[in-house]
């Protein structure tokens, strides 16, 4: 199941998670974004329990976009230990972002 974090949640959710989390910057109105959506739903459901998968809207949370320097959407970051260690924009194939969790 995707979390969806705001900027209220973000430090629970993400920062001091005990499991690696995938971030997606998204937008409602971006192709892109819907073009990944499967892909997204399809992690969450196969790392349940390991690898927690979380979602923030660029237009609701400026503050968490411009942090990351979020230029183009999606974007993904991957968190480990509250810290984020790898980051990918665009349409991306699944396997690009198991390896970025996996990595």
């Amino acid at each position: 199941m995707k979390i969806k974090v705001t900027a209220k949640n973000y430090p629970q959710e993400v920062l001091r998670s005990g499991m690696p989390v995938l971030v997606e910057f998204f937008a409602v109105w971006c192709g892109k974004c819907a073009m990944m959506a499967d892909i997204v739903d399809e992690l969450a459901s196969e790392y349940a329990g390991r690898v927690k998968v979380c979602q923030i809207d660029i237009e609701e949370c400026e503050i968490l976009s411009s942090e990351f320097d979020v230029e183009v959407v999606p974007t993904f970051v991957l968190f480990k230990g509250g810290r984020p260690v790898s980051a990918a924009s665009g349409v991306l194939n699944k396997e690009v972002l198991i390896d970025m969790i996996e990595s």
